[in-house]
């Protein structure tokens, strides 16, 4: 679709180094190359303070435990785990 939309002498290359990684695997990655986590997003409902209840908030707080890391952006609820 790429080659379609754009003009023959336009070459793009789409390139996903994290596509086959278990998001725990992102987050430990993440921490081995220093990413400031705290500036990243991933909550669906709100905009100024995570939900900690949506399912993109739930995948994202899931995989800062099993990573053994405290995600450092703050929620408005933050589930306890076992």
């Amino acid at each position: 679709m790429i080659d379609l939309g754009t003009k023959p002498e336009t070459k793009i290359t789409i390139v996903t180094p994290v596509i086959d990684l278990k998001k725990s695997d992102i987050v430990i990655r993440g921490k081995e190359l220093k990413a400031p986590f705290e500036l990243t997003w991933s909550c669906y409902k709100n905009e100024d303070i995570a939900c900690g209840i949506c399912d993109s908030c739930a995948l994202r707080l899931r995989a800062f435990r099993i990573a053994g890391m405290e995600d450092p952006i703050p929620y408005l609820i933050r589930p306890k785990y076992n």
